[in-house]
């Protein structure tokens, strides 16, 4: 099966008895960790990795990027941090290959590093960016840490769900082949989503019913619906990276439309995006003579999006596409909000059309226009929805439950992994 092993039994997946929970120390790799480089769903779900761990009595230390060319170590909390700076300040850095490559060995020196003052008894790369290529190529029997990794949006998914990266190009050619690579020598695979999972699946030849789909799913406890009295206006939230993949300038211009009917209509956008997109979706609501339509609102924490939520009336991301489940959906809906996302991809895993939300089409503004019409119209309808909204995570996605399926994940994982690798290392010594 292309050096493929199943490691550990369905069984041992979702029977949270089965595995005595043993770990001490994981190693959570991730160029995405708020606040600095809070990018999207890899960082959010890092952070809830790390804290969700620690809760359960682990010692976790995160491995991400630095914003400047300085290595430096803190603690967030509980939690351990290292911030490396890769190799953008050592040479330049004109592709993005060159870009996973070296910064995966800055990882692997640093992963190194730390290991050697206390050993890891597993460590979780995320699949974008391929920050385990060179610690995976590294890695021998005699020298080496359990790992995981966990699909968020494989390469190979957005080159044929969304055109890019052209599959003629360099970076799809050997892009993909480091993706795979990185999946067949790691010890085991886990997938926020199936979505993600039956793209690898196909494309590389991996075993569909050896990738759990397993996240970290929502705090219940933080994200609820507040009391807090709803905006003066009515208002649409979004929250997640500011590009067109995530449709953002289709919900500007949606909302453009909107406002002939909603003349006091206001659209907060939460989260990060490239200065020059930004400009354009202010330039755009300015030439629809709608100064006051935008409110970008910037990073915001966690412990301050819930109120944010809460106050809003829809929740609206229409992506392109997502690889799935997509936790700004999940946040909102515990939130008690309807949500508006888009057919085909992931998130629909988690949105059921017409019960706690409503699926369109990509990239189609007419349809966005009549699904943010139909639920701007009816509060009563809004707040049903809603509330089967809250129910299903609260029942799905409770991340007390799911962090308790990622530790039974990871201790199979290690003790398996531990065990090949004993075996390995002693019939080495015999030969």
């Amino acid at each position: 099966m292309n050096g493929w092993s199943c490691l550990i039994s369905e069984d041992e997946f979702w029977n949270l008895n089965t595995v005595e929970t043993t770990l001490v120390r994981i190693c959570l790799v991730s160029q995405e960790y708020p606040p600095e480089t809070a990018n999207g769903g890899i960082g959010s779900q890092t952070y809830a990795k790390a804290h969700g761990l620690t809760a359960l009595g682990h010692d976790v230390h995160v491995i991400s990027a630095s914003t400047d060319e300085t290595e430096r170590e803190y603690k967030d909390g509980p939690v351990w941090v290292t911030r490396i700076p890769g190799f953008y300040h050592r040479m330049p850095i004109n592709t993005e290959l060159a870009a996973w490559v070296t910064y995966s060995a800055d990882v692997a020196a640093a992963l190194s590093a730390l290991h050697a003052r206390a050993a890891f008894d597993i460590v979780d790369f995320p699949d974008w960016g391929c920050e385990s290529y060179v610690y995976l190529l590294n890695r021998t029997e005699w020298d080496r840490i359990p790992t995981v990794i966990h699909l968020h949006g494989p390469l190979v998914m957005f080159a044929h769900a969304m055109g890019w990266p052209d599959q003629d190009s360099n970076f799809y050619r050997l892009g993909t082949i480091m993706e795979g690579t990185c999946l067949r020598l790691a010890d085991a695979v886990y997938s926020s989503s199936d979505c993600s999972a039956d793209w690898c699946a196909r494309h590389y030849c991996v075993a569909r019913d050896q990738i759990p789909t397993l996240h970290t799913g929502v705090d219940t406890r933080l994200f609820y619906p507040r009391a807090a009295i709803k905006e003066a206006r009515p208002t649409i939230i979004f929250v997640g990276r500011i590009d067109g993949n995530k449709g953002t300038d289709v919900l500007v211009h949606a909302a453009c439309e909107l406002a002939e009917k909603y003349p006091t209509l206001q659209v907060q956008i939460i989260g990060r995006g490239k200065r020059e997109f930004v400009n354009e979706l202010r330039a755009k609501a300015l030439v629809s003579g709608l100064p006051d339509l935008l409110d970008f609102t910037g990073y915001v924490s966690s412990q301050e999006l819930a109120s944010y939520l809460s106050r809003a009336y829809v929740f609206a991301a229409p992506s392109v596409y997502e690889g799935g489940p997509g936790f700004a959906y999940l946040e909102a809906m515990a939130c008690g909000l309807p949500v508006i996302a888009c057919q085909g991809s992931g998130v629909a895993e988690v949105v059921r059309h017409a019960e706690w939300g409503l699926l369109i089409p990509p990239r189609d503004v007419k349809a966005l226009v009549q699904a943010l019409r139909l639920l701007l119209a009816d509060s009563d309808l809004r707040d049903s929805m809603g509330t089967r909204a809250r129910s299903f995570v609260e029942t799905e996605a409770d991340s007390r439950v799911c962090m308790k399926r990622i530790e039974v994940f990871y201790t199979a994982v290690a003790s398996v992994a531990t065990r090949t690798s004993a075996g390995a290392a002693a019939g080495d010594r015999q030969q």
